[in-house]
């Protein structure tokens, strides 16, 4: 079982935040985090501390990547930011399906477990949905800019809305619901948005989708 003394820890790591996000952190004994790893305990302990040292360590690395996928997604110029709030849903619809384990959100798995054995957990939970949040809403500003939402829509208020129906479509793709149904519940969220009759005179946008995961 047992890898050799120079082991790639970041290797190691989104091995383990894997196992997390498949069983949970109630779910993970020590011995399955040591057999994914492919580590002895005593080896484990020495590289990573106990399960909730891990625990938090793995999710701070898949916050890190999953913010950075999602502002890449939704940051940009005033013209395409309707687009990209379409990409973002796009996305969201196909997030599930396009891991090859029919993984979820980590943050969305922590959240709904009630896990509340380590606060600096929850705190950078709470850290990564508010930084998302951040990115949609200087997104749907962007796009309101640029005329293509009504100006008076509340910005946070949209961004709360796209965040939700991500979050359903996660919890729907797990249900076994299909991409084609989840992509016609982004698009039918996405004629939902505040858009002005300028951009509803238009074609729907074609998105660029970046990974998230």
């Amino acid at each position: 079982m047992a890898r050799p003394p120079g082991f790639d820890k970041d290797e190691v790591v989104q091995t383990i935040e894997r196992q997390f996000r498949r069983t949970g952190y109630a779910g993970t004994s020590v011995d399955d985090i040591a057999k994914a790893a492919g580590l002895g305990r005593g080896s484990l302990y020495a590289a990573f501390g106990d399960k909730s040292k891990l625990y938090l360590r793995t999710l701070r690395a898949y916050c890190d990547r999953n913010e950075t996928a999602w502002a890449a997604t939704l940051e940009g110029p005033d013209d395409t930011a309707l687009e990209r709030l379409h990409a973002y849903l796009v996305k969201s619809a196909q997030f599930v399906h396009d891991d090859p384990d029919r993984l979820g959100c980590m943050v969305t798995g922590f959240v709904v477990e009630g896990a509340d054995h380590d606060p600096q957990a929850a705190a950078r939970a709470g850290q990564a949905l508010t930084r998302i949040e951040g990115s949609l809403t200087e997104c749907i500003q962007a796009a309101q800019r640029h005329g293509d939402l009504a100006p008076e829509a509340d910005a946070p208020a949209v961004s709360h809305l796209l965040m939700a129906v991500n979050r359903g479509m996660e919890v729907l793709a797990r249900a076994g619901f299909d991409t084609v149904i989840l992509e016609r519940v982004a698009d039918q969220a996405f004629e939902g948005l505040p858009l002005t009759a300028r951009a509803r005179s238009q074609a729907s946008p074609c998105p660029a989708v970046s990974d998230a995961s």
